[in-house]
């Protein structure tokens, strides 16, 4: 036998050891049970009973919003799955028309923005090439101005000046020339004819200077003025045309831009919805994350507790199955407050599972828990502590589950002098032992334990090798 088992068979038959076998010359000790103090090895092994489980597992649950998951594929329970393996598959049909219309909105977006960049585009052009014309013209009346203030008008005032200094240079001539005829006339040296012509000229230029003066004085004081005003007011209503040109064209090109983000910011939202439909629609297909034995979750469905089947319509984040990892097995188990003492992490164990009884498995202390709790299964006040066992050894026969069996070699006791753990008494706190005497009976005598082990105690003190001890409480003795 191996294991656990072949420990308790090995303890019993060394205890065996130390039952009083019956003595020829003392027929009195037929009916005693009495066992030996004597020196001896013994192991102190630490033993529990725990449960099997995964060192990994991963639980399934659908990932899709709402109660659109139905599923329409559910893997075998108990079907041993490998990486990327499909667990389950839900009806993608909602899902697909979702897509598909999202798609579309996509589309017919895409489209729009196109549109909307264009007629930015377009605004932006047009009111570049208004403003440009508009500052043109701005310019042309700004020059138009100035060569009236600068150029022209200055010219035409000068040369109605000019007309006028000839005209009255003329008449000034002729007056001269008739004042000159009239002298040469009153000295005798009459000329009728040409003093009538003289006058006559005379009259002419005289008109002539009159309507040079009237020219010049007119020009500067009504046709310059007006045409300086009315240059003036172009050049004013040119840059006003220029302001409102800018001031209307930035509003139509605010407009088309922000014409062109409503409708990119409409795109983005239908983008993050067809994303997001392709991701419910992924969803609808879930694979083995890693290889194991796929276990379908039993819980309330349509009012009662049962496994999921394929046609069951799934919540969001509802448990479907789990998949426990069996490459790499623990067990769940726990020890006594009074045994925390004799472990430690990393101390190796063996393992035994009820299933498979004739083997054994290393394993390894890998947890110890902080908090003690007490066992409810157990009466009275006694605590216990959580520990895990990492299973070393791989055997693909282990499910989660199975009751497992934990042996630990905490310490070996070398030729110490020892009893049985039965012969071992409490009397008001005390360790005691009832010791035969071969001619008094029974003496009751206190002891000092040290290390033990289920089957058997060291004494510290209080004994002698070869005395003997009895196995049961001797009648009229006080518990």
């Amino acid at each position: 036998m191996k294991g656990w088992f072949k420990i308790v068979v090995i303890g019993v038959a060394l205890a065996a050891l130390f039952v009083l076998t019956r003595y020829e010359d003392e027929p009195q000790l037929k009916e005693l049970l009495l066992a030996s103090v004597r020196k001896m090895d013994f192991a102190i092994t630490l033993h529990t009973i725990g449960v099997l489980d995964a060192a990994q597992s991963h639980m399934i649950s659908s990932a899709i919003r709402g109660t659109g998951g139905k599923i329409v594929f559910l893997v075998e329970d108990g079907t041993r799955v490998k990486e990327g393996d499909v667990l389950v598959r839900f009806d993608p049909s909602p899902f697909e028309k979702e897509v598909k219309q999202w798609q579309g909105e996509v589309e017919s977006l895409q489209a729009a923005v196109q549109a909307a960049e264009q007629s930015f585009a377009f605004e932006q052009n047009q009111v570049k090439g208004e403003t440009a014309d508009a500052e043109y013209r701005y310019k042309v009346a700004g020059l138009e101005l100035k060569r009236l203030s600068e150029g022209d008008g200055p010219i035409k005032l000068a040369q109605y000046k000019e007309e006028l200094q000839k005209a009255k240079l003329k008449l000034q001539q002729y007056e001269s020339f008739v004042s000159e005829l009239h002298q040469l006339r009153d000295e005798g040296f009459d000329n009728p004819g040409e003093i009538s012509r003289a006058q006559e000229e005379v009259v002419v230029y005289r008109e002539k200077h009159a309507a040079a003066q009237k020219h010049l004085q007119n020009y500067k004081d009504h046709v310059l003025p007006a045409l300086l005003e009315t240059a003036r007011a172009k050049k004013h209503n040119a840059e006003l045309m220029v302001d409102q040109i800018s001031q209307g064209g930035k509003y139509k090109v605010a407009k088309a831009a922000a014409t062109l983000e409503q409708i990119k910011g409409k795109l983005r939202i239908a983008e993050v919805s067809l994303q997001q439909a392709g991701e419910e629609l992924e969803k609808t297909v879930i694979y083995a994350p890693f290889g194991g034995i796929v276990i379908h979750y039993e819980t309330f469905r349509e009012g009662r507790k049962r496994k999921p089947r394929e046609g069951d319509s799934v919540i969001m984040n509802q448990p479907i199955l789990y998949l426990p990892d069996i490459s790499r097995m623990i067990v769940k188990t726990k020890v006594r407050e009074v045994d925390l003492h004799k472990i430690e992490l990393g101390q190796k164990g063996i393992v035994q599972v009820d299933a498979y009884p004739d083997t054994d498995l290393n394993g390894t202390l890998i947890f110890i828990g902080a908090l003690a709790a007490k066992n409810d299964s157990v009466s009275g006040q006694e605590k216990y502590f959580q520990v895990v066992f990492e299973v070393d050894d791989n055997d693909n026969r282990l499910r989660p589950g199975m009751t497992a069996r934990t042996s630990i070699v905490a310490d070996k006791v070398s030729q110490v002098l020892a009893v049985p753990v039965q012969s071992i008494f409490d009397e008001g706190g005390r360790d005691v032992v009832y010791v035969w005497k071969k001619f008094n009976g029974f003496e009751t005598r206190e002891v000092a334990v040290g290390r033990q082990n289920e089957d058997f105690a060291e004494i510290l003190g209080g004994l002698s090798d070869g005395e003997k001890v009895s196995l049961i409480r001797p009648e009229g003795r006080n518990k």
